[in-house]
C-alpha cells in the first residue's frame, strides 16, 4: 500500500505545478515592470517545488523497493513510461540537455530489456526518474507533469485500494 504520506506529497506535487503554470502565465501576460517580480515569486516557488519533489521520489524509492506489482499492471506502465520517454527525446528543450538525453536513454534501456518482467523493469527505471523531473530545468514543466505523473498517479491510485 502507498503511504499516506506519499499521497500527501503528490498532492502538494501537483498544487505547487499548477500555482508555477499561473505564475508562468502571469509572466507572459505582464508589463515588462512587474515580469522580474514575477519571476522571484516563479523562482521561490521552484525552489519550495524542488524539495517537495526530493522527498516524493525518495519515498517513491523506498516505496519502490518493496512493491509487489501485477505483472499485468506493470506491463501496462512500463510501456506507457516508454512511450513518453520516447515522446520526452524529441522536445527541443531535452534535445539540447546531454545530461537529461543521458538519463532518457537509460530509462529507455531498462525499459526495453528482453527477458526481465515488467515488474523489475519498472523498479528499475522508477530510481531513474529524479533525473528526469528537475525543477532547474527550462522545461514545458507543466506538460511534462501531465504526461508523467499521471502514469505514477494511476499506479498509486490502484496501491491505494
Amino acid at each position: 500500500m502507498i503511504s499516506d504520506r506519499l499521497s500527501h506529497l503528490q498532492s502538494e506535487v501537483q498544487l505547487y505545478y499548477k500555482q508555477l503554470a499561473g505564475k508562468e502565465k502571469a509572466k507572459r501576460m505582464a508589463e515588462q515592470a512587474e515580469k522580474e517580480r514575477i519571476q522571484q515569486g516563479v523562482d521561490e516557488l521552484k525552489r519550495e517545488l524542488g524539495s517537495v519533489e526530493r522527498e516524493y521520489w525518495l519515498r517513491w524509492r523506498m516505496e519502490i523497493n518493496g512493491l509487489t506489482i501485477p505483472e499485468a499492471d506493470a506491463e501496462e506502465l512500463a510501456t506507457g513510461m516508454l512511450q513518453e520517454v520516447e515522446i520526452l527525446e524529441f522536445e527541443p528543450q531535452v534535445q539540447s540537455n546531454a545530461e537529461l538525453m543521458k538519463v532518457l536513454h537509460e530509462i529507455k534501456a531498462e525499459l526495453s530489456k528482453p527477458g526481465i518482467p515488467a515488474a523489475g523493469k519498472l523498479k528499475a527505471a522508477i530510481p531513474l526518474l529524479p533525473g528526469v523531473i528537475s525543477y532547474e530545468m527550462e522545461l514545458d514543466t507543466e506538460g511534462l507533469l501531465r504526461r508523467t505523473f499521471p502514469t505514477f498517479c494511476k499506479l498509486a491510485d490502484k496501491l491505494k485500494k
